[in-house]
């Protein structure tokens, strides 16, 4: 990126670790408080590279070698017919509780809501708890009111909900919705794609 103090003609510098490019198009990238990186593969054109051994994978970028390995594997959903053949969506990390969130849509169908929201443990990616049948992405974790909550955006409507974390950053209750998308924008029907909060504690919502 060139400043605006910089000389037209510097040469750019760019860096790609190998192990970037040994899984395909990735998804979303969160970070950690010491720089490590998450994220996870997804279909791009189609899903024809993409199958149940790969939709549920999360990769880490170590943060002092920049190289791409294998964090963890979710569960896998059962393989029948009319599942939706997409994984995760959303990916998260909370620095204040030192918790990874992520979300997949794997095993929903046409017509029923499968999904599931996860709390992974930072150091060696186990569950530490889940919430089923709730199909989000956009994931962004949120002090307000004295609640700490996370909030995404639902894969199938407009609307952000939020769910409540307790002092270990695991789900309390069930998902209350915040707002709606609907009709707002220049389509009308966008989806949250990024979730975030500024210093104010206003919410930045980035659509698709």
């Amino acid at each position: 990126i060139q400043g605006p103090s910089s000389p037209s003609d510097t040469p750019l510098k760019r860096y790609q670790h190998p192990s970037w490019l040994a899984q395909g198009y990735m998804g979303s990238v969160t970070t950690d408080e010491t720089g490590n990186a998450y994220t996870f593969p997804i279909p791009f054109v189609n899903t024809l590279d993409r199958n149940l051994a790969t939709i549920h994978t999360i990769y880490k970028i170590d943060e002092q070698r920049g190289e791409m390995k294998l964090f963890t594997t979710l569960p896998k959903p059962d393989s029948v017919e009319g599942i939706v053949p997409f994984g995760l969506l959303g990916i998260y990390y909370d620095c204040h509780g030192q918790k990874l969130y992520a979300s997949s849509v794997s095993g929903s169908t046409r017509d029923k809501e499968n999904g599931k929201l996860f709390v992974l443990d930072k150091t060696d990616g186990r569950i530490i708890d889940q919430y089923d049948g709730v199909d989000a992405m956009g994931l962004c974790v949120c002090g307000v009111t004295g609640e700490k909550r996370l909030y995404f955006g639902k894969a199938r409507t407009p609307d952000i909900y939020s769910i409540e974390l307790t002092k270990s950053g695991k789900f309390k209750g069930k998902p209350r919705p915040e707002l709606t998308l609907d009709q707002l924008g220049p389509r009308g029907d966008d989806k949250a794609r990024k979730i975030r909060f500024d210093k104010f504690g206003f919410m930045q919502v980035h659509g698709i």
